[in-house]
């Protein structure tokens, strides 16, 4: 979409300003998804996730329209530009909204126990559930099968059109329509097959809306945003959720912006001033940086599966997230300090280690969220079995399994009234990290080598693997007195 859109800005104002109307464009997306995401979030929160998902694409299918008939940049491709990431930060936000909603609906009690949170007097049920992991898997592996059909079927329709005698502009417009064709296809499955489904009720909020007025109602809504950014800090697994977010979309950009950059810088030895001067002057290097993208993006494929099988941890720790962030900050140190003009072993090595550290904090991230979203909790004095919960341990199954019987089933409470502001709130995360990376990376390169970015990649892994750690040497600790207990 992005490269289409940079392509509609050279029929419209020539070669010479496309730098700057790509980066305005790019960065007036990115602005305007930070404030999206949480208002979708807070929409399917409201009314449902389906009529919000069915806005979403017939959002994205109506820019695409809208797009074409843009006669300069300033203002209608920008606005036009600024319709498109409305809807697909709809699109990107309800995809984690949907997650924990089928889970929940289906999900079996067997394996899960209940644990004492000793500052907050509750009683907590922690799904263990696998199925957060293998969904997010199955998430993971079809945005890359989604990224293979765009690069292998929408990418190269204008010129398969020209081919047949079309001009230019038109085979442009032309893809824009098929493309927005499709877009109205996926709403109206969507529409239609979350209808036959019981997991896509308009789920309301815990209040009684029918007693409150609209402007009450509104409120409310909005008091989702500081709730969920409350339970961010004061929740580990959403903390860390949020966080492996950002390091996840920043991991994106480091692929797909920084490494043709670097490529380019190494092997020309200046910068280019687009891709067309890449592909005219250093071949070499868009061959390369092509490829080096293509493995770090094929491994994210393979291994998206590995991680969704992975459970979603192991005891304390997060295993596969820890996994993830080694890879990361090992891969962008190594990539950082490699100078090398062609493909060698060592190269894939190092692609396939971004790969895995993609996909694997994409995976558990959503894992996360969905997680913590389904987990169920009682405060102790609803419970009224609070003592026995609080000598026990992980042992004491027959306690947890009579604790779990129907009559206090219903004293449970979830936070999925809170599921799609936590969507947006993770959405909002990594549309951050994009504008952080984009803008921060690029005055590194510019001032202190091609190479600076990868180290600031480099450090948001290294945060997000000591969160993870920490988290879970905090959880050890806690779990002391009641294992000697």
């Amino acid at each position: 979409m992005a490269t289409r859109v940079l392509q509609l800005s050279v029929y419209l104002i020539g070669k010479n300003n496309v730098g700057d109307a790509a980066g305005t464009l790019g960065f007036a997306d990115e602005l305007l998804a930070l404030v999206a995401c949480p208002f979708w979030g807070l929409l399917s929160d409201r009314i449902g996730f389906r009529l919000v998902i069915v806005m979403g694409y017939a959002i994205i299918a109506a820019s695409l329209f809208v797009l074409v008939q843009a006669t300069n940049v300033y203002p209608q491709l920008l606005l036009g530009r600024l319709f498109f990431s409305l809807g697909a930060s709809c699109a990107s936000t309800m995809v984690t909204a949907i997650l924990p909603s089928m889970v929940s609906k289906t999900r079996s009690t067997a394996g899960q126990r209940q644990s004492t949170d000793s500052s907050a007097q509750t009683l907590v049920r922690t799904s263990q559930d696998p199925r957060h992991a293998h969904l997010s898997g199955f998430v993971g592996l079809f945005t890359g099968f989604g990224a293979l059909l765009a690069l292998g079927a929408f990418l190269p329709i204008p010129n398969r059109l020209q081919r047949l005698g079309m001009t230019p502009e038109k085979a442009l417009a032309d893809t824009y329509y098929i493309v927005a064709a499709t877009a109205v296809v996926v709403a109206l499955a969507c529409y239609c097959g979350f209808r036959a489904t019981s997991i896509n009720s308009s789920e309301r909020s815990h209040d009684s809306a029918s007693t409150q007025s609209v402007t009450q109602r509104t409120m409310n809504t909005l008091s989702y945003i500081p709730t969920v950014l409350k339970l961010g800090i004061t929740q580990p697994s959403l903390g860390l959720g949020f966080l492996a977010s950002f390091v996840a979309r920043s991991s994106s950009i480091g692929i797909t912006l920084f490494i043709p950059l670097y490529v380019n810088a190494s092997l020309c030895g200046k910068p280019a001033s687009g891709v067309e001067d890449v592909k005219a002057h250093c071949q070499e290097a868009y061959l390369m940086a092509a490829q080096l993208s293509g493995v770090s993006q094929v491994f994210a494929l393979v291994f998206a599966p590995v991680f969704g099988y992975f459970p979603l941890r192991h005891r304390y720790f997060n295993i596969p997230l820890t996994v993830a962030t080694l890879s990361g900050a090992t891969g962008y140190i190594l990539f950082a300090r490699m100078h090398t003009s062609k493909m060698t072993p060592s190269s894939l090595a190092i692609m396939a280690l971004l790969g895995v550290s993609q996909i694997g904090t994409i995976v558990h991230s959503l894992s996360l969220v969905s997680s913590f979203v389904t987990e169920e909790k009682r405060t102790a004095k609803d419970a009224g079995t609070y003592d026995a919960v609080n000598g026990a341990d992980d042992d004491h199954e027959e306690t947890t399994q009579l604790l779990d019987s129907d009559n206090n089933h219903s004293a449970f409470e979830t936070h999925e009234h809170l599921k799609g502001t936590i969507a947006g709130v993770y959405s909002f995360a990594g549309s951050l990290a994009i504008l952080i990376l984009t803008k921060l990376g690029g005055v590194l390169f510019d001032r202190l080598g091609a190479e600076a970015p990868f180290y600031l990649l480099c450090l948001f892994n290294l945060i997000l693997l000591v969160a993870v750690v920490t988290c879970g040497v905090l959880e050890l600790y806690a779990k002391i007195p009641r294992s000697r207990g």
